[in-house]
């Protein structure tokens, strides 16, 4: 490894090295939450991407991204933390404030995406009402990611 790199990058040179993926690909991509149940401390869900991106580097195909999986695990969050608190629909904004993913195995069924949350601490300071929770995300090709999200509703 150089340790002593020094380049100026000209806009071509960036431009090289772009993702398509995170430059126009994730803008096109979408997903839906197909099921949830609540038991207790625990929510199961199953997701589907309503729109892949698919990179021309990745011969395999579809793989889930830590971005769409950061979205849909909020919002399961924010639903959860509503339901907890007795509310019929969203009426409070959610707020995330610490995060941490992990790809341990690709997901690559965009059609069977199934996320457990197991929920670690529920609070209600005032008018918010915090939430810690891990999750596991997985489909039937023996993907598996894993993530902690904590937030609250205000």
């Amino acid at each position: 490894m150089n340790v002593h790199l020094e380049r100026c990058l000209t806009a071509a040179d960036i431009s090289s090295y772009l993702s398509p993926y995170l430059t126009e690909g994730r803008k096109h991509e979408s997903w839906q939450i197909d099921a949830v149940e609540i038991i207790g401390k625990k929510l199961i869900a199953t997701v589907s991407m309503r729109t892949c991106f698919t990179s021309a580097t990745d011969t395999k195909g579809f793989h889930l991204t830590i971005f769409s999986s950061l979205e849909f695990l909020s919002q399961l969050m924010i639903i959860y933390v509503h339901v907890w608190a007795g509310l019929a629909s969203k009426t409070r904004e959610g707020w995330m404030v610490e995060s941490a993913t992990r790809s341990i195995r690709a997901i690559r069924n965009p059609e069977n995406i199934r996320v457990v949350m197991d929920v670690d601490a529920m609070r209600k300071r005032g008018e918010s009402i915090y939430c810690a929770a891990r999750y596991c995300i997985t489909d039937d090709q023996n993907g598996l990611f894993e993530a902690t999200l904590k937030g609250f509703l205000s």
